[in-house]
């Protein structure tokens, strides 16, 4: 985990044109650095949105919080997730988030870019969304009432994120306040959809493989948020189509 003070010492010197000290980052380090700063900003952004959208008293009762940490693992979560992150555990309201691991997407799939990154912190505060408004409960009584759809309504949960990350974004004091950022987001979402990436990586492009939805899925639910401004736009689990 890259200390703060660490960051900001090293993002003052480049802003001053001051050279860096020997030895304190490697080039990877750098780029880490920048990235966790511009999700912090981002995160800032985000949370700061939601409080003015949901009220101060109701959303600070579990305010989420965000845990950089070298490697996402099982334990972050009481051994339910593991993954390269981020990952939103609802048991604690905690992003877990590897900038490694962020850095290593940016490498693999160049479309996704900084916008991206943010989005994807974004869309797992939607999770967090989802948990304080119930929407944890319906997916599980609705996996209950019929388990034959569980990847299908799994799939409509992502989507439904992805929503509330556009509902973010319509409410973005700054960091995604402009149309040139709405529109960086989606074209990175074009670029990390479960139909691109399979195919990037030469596995079958079948939608039963989908854990996040096609490239049209997320670029649509994101689009739909945006345009809607508000939680009741994002009703993708009970939607008749997704």
């Amino acid at each position: 985990m890259l200390r703060h003070s660490k960051i900001a010492l090293l993002l003052a010197a480049a802003m001053a044109g001051a050279p860096e000290p020997a030895g304190v980052l490697s080039d990877d380090e750098t780029r880490q650095a920048k990235i966790q700063a511009m999700i912090l900003e981002a995160w800032d952004d985000a949370t700061a949105a939601w409080q003015d959208l949901l009220g101060e008293q109701a959303y600070r009762i579990d305010a989420p919080k965000i845990n950089f940490v070298a490697n996402v693992r099982a334990s972050h979560c009481y051994g339910l997730y593991i993954g390269t992150g981020p990952v939103y555990c609802s048991g604690n309201t905690t992003v877990f988030v590897s900038v490694a691991s962020m850095q290593d997407l940016d490498k693999r799939f160049p479309g996704v870019g900084d916008a991206g990154l943010a989005f994807l912190v974004a869309h797992e505060l939607g999770h967090h969304i989802q948990n304080i408004s119930g929407r944890f409960r319906v997916l599980n009584q609705l996996v209950r009432n019929d388990p034959s759809r569980q990847r299908d309504l799994s799939l409509r949960f992502e989507l439904e994120a992805d929503c509330l990350a556009g509902v973010w974004a319509s409410r973005s004091p700054k960091f995604a306040a402009t149309e040139g950022m709405r529109s960086e987001i989606a074209a990175s979402l074009d670029a990390i959809g479960d139909d691109k990436i399979l195919a990037a990586v030469g596995a079958p492009v079948d939608p039963a493989r989908y854990t996040h939805g096609s490239s049209e899925q997320r670029v649509r639910w994101f689009q739909t948020g945006l345009q809607g401004g508000a939680i009741a736009a994002c009703n993708v689990l009970q939607s008749e189509t997704f």
